[in-house]
């Protein structure tokens, strides 16, 4: 016990440094994961909205196919 004890207070800064990187580490690491998170909520997001779009686009080149057709027609 008086080992540890005296290594310790040899070596404080060092196991203080390296106390405070896994800290810092682990905060990072939270972060990075909440981030990604929000960002693929974004991409769920982005891409239900995409399809909406598509389809509309859809519908309207369909409408303007039978709009064409009637004008050719005349």
């Amino acid at each position: 016990m008086d080992m540890l004890l005296e290594a310790i207070l040899k070596n404080g800064k060092e196991i203080t440094f390296g106390f405070l990187f896994v800290v810092y580490l682990c905060v990072t690491w939270k972060d990075s994961k909440d981030r990604e998170k929000r960002l693929m909520d974004h991409l769920d997001r982005t891409t239900t909205t995409l399809e909406q779009i598509e389809k509309s686009i859809s519908g309207m080149q369909e409408e303007i196919k039978d709009i064409r057709e009637k004008v050719e027609k005349e």
